[in-house]
C-alpha cells in the first residue's frame, strides 16, 4: 500500500479563500482586522513565523502588528503589554510567541487576554467552551488537524482514534474536538507504556508529541489515516513525529512534514482572527 499524501498547502489555500471573502465583508463595514503578535527577544524562528503570517495576511486585507519586547523584560512588563492590547479597540486578535523565556515561562496569559481576542484558544473561557461543546475560539493546530480530516472526507464518527500528545494547545483540545465528532478517543503520549499497543489498533492516529520519528511503521495498522503535527529540526532538516517513509507504506493517507499541518494551522489562525473581528463588531 502506498498512502495518499495529504496536501496541507491546497487545504490552506481553500481556507484562505474563504477568509478573503469574509474580510471583504468586514472592509465594506469599515472594519480592518488586525492581529497583534507579541515577540519576546531576538528569536529567529519567531521572527520567521511572524513574517510568514504577515505574507499570508496582507493580501487578504489583514494587518499584522508585531509587538517586539526585550529579552530581559519582566513578568510585569509582559502582563502590562498583553493587558493593554486587550483594551485596544483597534486590535482584534492577540498571539504571544511561545515558548516564553524560561524565567517567565509560568506567565498565565489566560486571564489577561480578552477571550474575544484569543485567536489561539488559550484563555480559561475558551477552554471551558471547548469542554462544554459551546462556540468559542479554539487552538489553531488542533483545528487544522480536524480541517485536514474533513478535507479528505475522513469521518472520525465511531472510529478508534489515538491522539499522541497531551499539550494544552494541541493534544488535549484535539481530543475534545474529536469527542464532539463522536470518535472513540485514546490520548497517549511519550511516556505511555507500549505506545504501539494503542496506535496499532487505531483507525486514525494524530500525533503532536514533539519527538522525531516517535511513531514508526510497525506501530500502525494497514489502512490507517495519519496526521502529523510534529515540527522537529534535525541535521537532515525538519521532520515530524512520524517516520513518514515507513508510514506511507502502511497508511491509506498521511501528512508530510513540512507541507501538511503547518500551512493549515496558519490559515486557521487567520480564520480565527476574522471570526474574532466579526464577533467584536457584530
Amino acid at each position: 500500500m502506498t498512502a495518499t499524501i495529504i496536501d496541507g498547502r491546497t487545504v490552506a489555500a481553500r481556507v484562505l479563500e474563504s477568509v478573503r471573502a469574509r474580510v471583504a465583508v468586514l472592509h465594506a463595514r469599515d472594519v480592518r482586522p488586525a492581529l497583534a503578535f507579541v515577540l519576546v527577544g531576538e528569536s529567529a524562528p519567531a521572527r520567521l513565523y511572524a513574517r510568514r503570517i504577515e505574507r499570508q495576511a496582507q493580501p487578504l486585507g489583514i494587518e499584522l502588528r508585531p509587538v517586539q519586547l526585550p529579552a530581559d523584560l519582566t513578568r510585569e512588563q509582559l502582563d502590562q503589554t498583553v493587558w493593554d492590547l486587550s483594551q485596544d479597540e483597534s486590535v482584534d486578535g492577540i498571539l504571544v510567541q511561545m515558548p516564553l523565556p524560561e524565567r517567565i515561562g509560568d506567565a498565565d496569559l489566560s486571564e489577561l487576554i480578552d477571550p474575544r481576542k484569543d485567536v489561539d484558544g488559550i484563555t480559561i473561557q475558551n477552554a471551558g467552551r471547548l469542554y462544554l461543546e459551546m462556540p468559542g475560539q479554539f487552538p489553531s493546530t488542533a483545528l487544522a488537524m480536524i480541517e485536514l480530516l474533513d478535507a479528505y472526507d475522513v469521518d472520525p464518527r465511531g472510529k478508534d482514534v489515538v491522539v499522541v500528545g497531551r499539550s494544552k494547545v494541541v493534544g488535549h483540545p484535539l481530543a475534545e474536538l474529536l469527542i464532539r465528532r463522536d470518535a472513540t478517543v485514546t490520548v497517549a503520549h511519550r511516556r505511555t507504556r507500549d505506545l504501539g499497543r494503542h496506535t496499532r489498533h487505531a483507525d486514525i492516529v494524530l500525533v503532536a508529541a514533539g519527538q522525531p520519528n516517535l511513531i514508526t511503521g510497525d506501530m500502525l495498522k494497514p489502512g490507517v489515516v495519519v496526521i502529523d503535527a510534529g515540527m522537529n529540526p534535525t541535521a537532515e532538516g525538519v521532520v515530524g513525529d512520524v517516520d513518514f517513509e515507513a508510514a506511507r507504506q502502511v497508511a491509506c493517507a498521511v501528512t508530510p512534514v513540512p507541507g501538511g499541518v503547518g500551512p493549515v494551522t496558519n490559515a486557521v489562525l487567520l480564520r480565527n482572527l476574522v471570526q474574532s473581528a466579526e464577533w467584536r463588531h457584530a
